[in-house]
């Protein structure tokens, strides 16, 4: 046995140092694996379908506005994220919280994630003055701590390009700080393909990406209040978005596609005035317009008087939701509850559904 034992021994020895002189010697000697980042448990469903939720109109009573469509369409979602937070100009969050949704959103098992948006005439202080940069980020760390909150949306548009790297540097020194609190760190983007720079430019997608759970891509808005009209989110320009973001992210788990549910209604020498599904489906009864569907698009749009309305209904819901399911991503994220038709949970349910 004891030779035995010696001679396992030798051969064991020999058979490691013809491995080592194999890959030493000018034998091609493979790459050690790189061990992947450990990431904390954040208990976070395969699918995330979050709902933004706002009470668009100042001083509404909390059951108004996205409350309704919250309550009633909860088991079709994972999260909502409250339109709650303002990062101000010294570095202080305003806040608009409600304990109502709060409350109604963990007795439905919804995780919340909510928006913290740049104040007015704040961004330059926000992003460009360091101090202030590393104020709202403790204030903002802070408050998800103490809320309990399951994770939060940087929501920071109308940034001048020139602000690209302050908004990375803003996310690099954020993202560490919620991850050590197992928290969820969303960035909001513009969507990058046939949209201007001066709106789409401080956005960096793969920077951005390495320091952040999702980027949530903002795939509406293709026609605005201020353009001519036109659909909100032309099908065509939406795949294209979400394949780019797709390549520029690192793949289809670090991003979340924007579901538009509006609409506007514009008129001569007007801006284009918001509208959601209900109120278009009003203005064309009142009206007698005929909603047509415009193929090449996906867009239901109909005219009346001077007005041009364009919306987005359960049919061109499905047809993104299709797209949706080709590229299958992290998750979508509706803007906003309460806007939609109420036939498109059916469809997330059927083509998107939060779980598998």
């Amino acid at each position: 046995m004891r030779w035995c034992k010696i001679s396992v021994v030798f051969v064991i020895m020999v058979s490691v140092l013809i491995l080592m002189l194999s890959g030493g010697c000018g034998g091609q000697k493979s790459p050690a694996p790189k061990l992947l980042p450990s990431v904390p448990n954040l208990n976070i469903p395969a699918r995330l379908i979050i709902g933004y939720y706002e009470n668009p109109w100042p001083g509404t009573p909390d059951k108004t506005g996205s409350f309704p469509s919250m309550k009633t369409h909860a088991n079709s979602m994972t999260g909502v994220g409250p339109f709650w937070y303002r990062a101000t100009q010294d570095g202080t969050l305003e806040a608009r919280d409600s304990q109502l949704v709060y409350d109604t959103a963990r007795n439905s098992g919804l995780k919340i994630i909510p928006l913290i948006t740049n104040k007015s005439g704040a961004t330059e202080a926000v992003l460009g003055d360091a101090a202030i940069r590393s104020k709202v980020i403790d204030n903002i760390v802070k408050l998800a701590q103490e809320k309990q909150y399951d994770g939060i949306n940087i929501d920071f548009e109308l940034l001048p390009p020139a602000q690209r790297e302050n908004l990375t540097a803003f996310v690099a020194e954020l993202y560490p700080k919620l991850k050590a609190l197992n928290k969820l760190l969303i960035i909001s983007v513009f969507p990058q393909v046939d949209v201007a720079e001066d709106v789409s430019g401080a956005y960096d997608y793969p920077e951005l990406a390495k320091n952040a759970d999702y980027l949530q891509i903002m795939t509406y808005d293709h026609h605005w209040s201020t353009s001519p009209p036109g659909p909100i989110a032309p099908i065509e320009w939406y795949e294209k978005n979400i394949k780019y973001a797709i390549e520029q992210c690192g793949g289809p788990n670090k991003v979340l596609i924007g579901l538009g549910a509006y609409g506007y209604d514009w008129a001569p020498d007007k801006d284009g005035e918001t509208v959601t599904y209900a109120d278009a489906i009003v203005r064309a009864e009142q009206n007698g317009a005929k909603i047509m569907f415009d193929e090449a698009s996906k867009s239901p749009y109909f005219k009346y008087d001077n007005h041009e309305v364009w919306f987005e209904n359960a049919d061109s819901t499905s047809a993104k939701l299709d797209i949706i399911a080709k590229y299958n991503p992290a998750g979508i994220a509706i803007w906003r509850l309460g806007q939609e038709q109420p036939d498109i949970w059916p469809l997330i349910d059927q083509k998107f559904p939060k779980q598998q």
